[in-house]
This record gives structure tokens, C-alpha cells and sequence, in this order.
């Protein structure tokens, strides 16, 4: 169980999270991962969650 305002933070985490400079593909793909892990549903469907990853990748 997570908090209302720590599910919305991971949420909004989630929805603008972008691979950074230093960042590995796959240190990224841990992190939105894990992101994906606690948001469950929220996260949205496999087809959405791959538009993200691929719109987060530098």
C-alpha cells in the first residue's frame, strides 16, 4: 500500500520519465520497470506501457 500522494508522484513519474544522459537502456528499462511494477493497471495495458518506453529512450 502507498499513499494517495505517493502513488500520484510515481504516476506522474511514470508519465513524463525520459532516459537521461548517463543512463543506460537498460538502467532505464529497470527504473520505468519498476515504475510499471508499483502503478499495476495504472500503468496501462502492454501496448501502452511499450509506447512509453519507447517515447522515454533517448
Amino acid at each position: 500500500f502507498f499513499p494517495r500522494t505517493e502513488q500520484e508522484r510515481l504516476k506522474r513519474e511514470y508519465h513524463s520519465i525520459r532516459q537521461t544522459s548517463t543512463e543506460t537502456s537498460t538502467e532505464f528499462m529497470h527504473h520505468f520497470l519498476l515504475l510499471v511494477g508499483f502503478l499495476g493497471a495504472a500503468a496501462g495495458t502492454e501496448e501502452e506501457q511499450a509506447k512509453n518506453f519507447q517515447w522515454g529512450l533517448r
